[in-house]
């Protein structure tokens, strides 16, 4: 019995030890809480409401007074501030577009049915171009075509003056002045002369669009082509234009007749004033690397061609020549008149324009190679690879407003789609789904044709300010930012081109106005300025800088 009790008496004080250690140990655990919570920083949420957005913009001083009471650290004010300033731009850019959506230039320039009947237009001068080149190609027009220069000939076809004459090794190219004797159209240069056979508009009448001025302009005889210029904001947005006919007759008369009325307003014709012809001659090149050159433009050629609806292009046919093969030179330049007449892209500039008057106006009646073994410092073959691989990665066709109204009548039917059948594409007039977008619309088009019809109406305007508005914004975004390079180191990677840098000195394009490009516009600036290498930044752009 004493065992017994003595048993119980030790398992009672154990457990009097146990339960004491745990309250210990709770007591300690809260203390240890505590403490925690009093280390933790307790987060302020600071929430401000933004002057309005659609007054003037307010410095960061004007701003600062408005917050002086909200106990805010001045480098989170700073952060509230460049919120407030992108806030501020993306409204005005709004109001500016709500203002001016309807005006005719606007309109031609964003407006999705109006770039569409441009883009066919364009396409249709190209096949016209293509048929001729390719007429002459077939007769052997071009057989005694030859772009590349001795220092003779450079010394017999050029003016050296200082102006012009740049002996810096660190550019890739000089540009000359030709001799007035020099006929730059005939063999073997196969040039062309766009001011003998274009006049200009000094001023085109807001009130109207680019369709008014080319039906007015199509009744003229020998009419070819219009271009119109970007807006002049510091003019109400007015533009300049060049016309340009079939030949230097049609020109004349044109002139002689002064100007044509079209909806009540003038327009006004005069000749191109005479310039100077300049062109460009490479200070060397690598014959390792022409080859690939041609087999860049022979790519080149098959996607431009495709854009343009042109088919049956002997250029692109066949085994690429060799190196050592004694056409390889002449296969060479063909390509690259191609692809300045057809297309208007100079592939020795890297620079595509929307007529070929705007070509060589901006980098030369044309682009030579000296003959000779002494190196430039910079890889510009690689370069002019570089530019080319990107401008055959992107594609600027743009899709007809019928696809653009289908793809939002999918779109629609996607918002109201059922969880159970996640790929699939609902009709938003009936209970049926598809598997594709494409059957979807074959299906409403046949079994709901009226509701089809009627919803297509509603929906015009509709795509048709929403896709004005996307392009406006992404053309603001891409003047605001300067975007990705590409590094040189030996040859170039294709796959590390949108991760890396390049050094790119300004003067490699001094007259260029890329017209897709718009990361490459810095590039356009005085050739006497020294090599820089860009940087991705931000710039701030003015909302009516169009």
């Amino acid at each position: 019995m004493e065992e017994r009790a003595s048993s119980r008496s030790f398992s009672s004080a154990s457990s009097s030890v146990s339960n004491l250690s745990k309250d210990r140990s709770r007591s300690n655990s809260k203390k240890r809480n505590f403490k925690y919570k009093k280390k933790q920083i307790k987060r302020v949420k600071h929430t401000v409401e933004f002057p309005p957005l659609d007054q003037q913009l307010l410095n960061f001083d004007q701003f600062q007074e408005l917050y002086v009471n909200n106990d805010i650290p001045t480098e989170k004010l700073r952060l509230l501030y460049q919120t407030y300033e992108r806030k501020w731009e993306n409204k005005q850019k709004e109001l500016f577009f709500d203002q001016h959506k309807d005006e005719p230039w606007i309109q031609d320039k964003y407006n999705p049915v109006n770039r569409r009947e441009f883009q066919e237009e364009r396409n249709q001068l190209a096949q016209n171009r293509f048929n001729e080149f390719l007429k002459q190609y077939n007769m052997g027009g071009f057989n005694n075509i030859n772009l590349t220069l001795t220092e003779m000939q450079v010394m017999d076809l050029f003016e050296l003056n200082d102006h012009f004459y740049n002996d810096d090794p660190d550019v890739p190219f000089w540009e000359f002045q030709l001799k007035e004797s020099v006929d730059i159209i005939k063999a073997p240069f196969f040039g062309s002369d766009p001011n003998q056979n274009s006049v200009f508009i000094k001023n085109v009448p807001l009130p109207l669009s680019r369709a008014d001025i080319v039906k007015s302009l199509s009744q003229m005889g020998g009419y070819v082509s219009l271009t119109l210029s970007e807006p002049n904001k510091l003019q109400n947005y007015t533009r300049i234009g060049w016309v340009s006919f079939d030949g230097e007759e049609y020109c004349n008369r044109c002139v002689n007749d002064e100007s044509i009325t079209i909806k009540g307003h003038v327009l006004q014709f005069q000749k191109q004033q005479e310039k100077r012809k300049f062109v460009r001659v490479f200070k060397s090149v690598e014959y390792n690397k022409l080859l690939k050159d041609l087999q860049q433009q022979r790519e080149l050629i098959k996607v431009l061609d495709k854009e343009k609806g042109i088919s049956g292009n002997p250029l692109i046919e066949g085994p690429l020549k060799d190196r050592d093969d004694p056409t390889f030179n002449r296969q060479l330049d063909i390509q690259t008149l191609y692809l300045r007449r057809i297309h208007n892209y100079c592939y020795w500039s890297g620079a595509e324009f929307s007529d070929y008057r705007l070509l060589v106006s901006k980098v030369g009646y044309h682009f030579f190679r000296l003959d000779q073994k002494k190196k430039c410092n910079l890889e510009w073959q690689d370069i002019i690879q570089a530019l080319c691989n990107r401008r055959r990665e992107e594609s600027s066709d743009e899709l007809p407003l019928s696809e653009l109204i289908d793809n939002e009548i999918i779109q629609m039917g996607l918002k109201l789609r059922n969880t159970r059948q996640k790929d699939a594409y609902p009709c938003i007039f009936c209970e049926k789904q598809f598997q594709g977008g494409t059957f979807l619309i074959k299906h409403i088009s046949l079994k709901h044709e009226k509701q089809y019809w009627e919803h297509q109406q509603s929906l015009r305007q509709q795509v048709i300010d929403q896709q004005m508005a996307t392009n406006h914004k992404i053309e603001r975004i891409s003047k605001a930012t300067i975007q990705r390079q590409i590094f040189l180191k030996g040859a170039i990677d294709q796959a590390q081109l949108q991760e890396n840098k390049v050094q790119l000195p300004i003067n490699f394009a001094p007259r260029v106005q890329q017209r897709q490009y718009k990361d490459l516009d810095s590039i356009a600036q005085d050739k006497t300025q020294p090599a820089i290498m860009f940087q991705i930044r931000e710039t701030k752009v003015n909302y009516n800088d169009i």
